[in-house]
């Protein structure tokens, strides 16, 4: 009886051990411009790491344009498809948020578009793409800030096709997080 204790035990310690620890990189070159490490937030499972453009001021809470790293251990085992599904009601509660979330092979992959709010007077663009690591959820953000257009609340769509472009240099830029043990 002991026996079958102990290997159920070593069987359920070994399936919630994460295989190594994220690993990323310091700088990172995305849209013809290069982002240093800014921010480096960790809590609990989930660590979040915000690069600004070279040469900015490096202010987390003043910024035009960002790379984000998000790492989640993913201690409670979430599918690609779970993660698709509450970002999707998240962003339906959101009515003048326009968002396309979608799994694309083994990727979690959207591209949203947030209007200017009383708080924030821009729009906001935002494109992810991440996928399962061995040491959990990887995930890569681009996000810009445009206030150029903010006072044209009618006509985003110019927004959209921009939205479709960084999307697409997204989906071609290397995974720039890795596992390591």
């Amino acid at each position: 009886m002991l026996r079958k204790i102990a290997l159920l035990s070593g069987l359920l310690t070994g399936c919630s051990v994460q295989h190594g620890q994220f690993a990323v990189p310091t700088e990172v070159r995305f849209a013809d411009k290069v982002f240093e490490m800014a921010l480096d937030n960790q809590l609990d499972e989930m660590r979040q790491i915000l690069y600004l453009p070279q040469g900015s001021a490096k202010n987390p809470d003043n910024w035009q344009q960002g790379f984000l790293i998000f790492l989640d251990r993913n201690a409670q085992g979430r599918t690609l498809a779970e993660r698709q599904r509450l970002r999707q009601q998240s962003f339906a509660k959101q009515p003048h948020t326009q968002a396309n979330v979608h799994l694309a092979g083994n990727e979690l992959r959207s591209q949203v578009l947030y209007p200017p709010t009383a708080r924030f007077h821009n729009y906001q663009l935002e494109v992810t793409r991440g996928r399962e690591f061995a040491c959990g959820f990887g995930q890569m953000q681009f996000a810009d800030k445009r206030s150029d257009f903010a006072k044209n609340r009618q006509q985003p769509t110019a927004y959209l096709r921009i939205l479709e472009e960084l999307a697409q240099r997204l989906a071609q830029l290397p995974w720039l997080m890795e596992c390591r043990k």
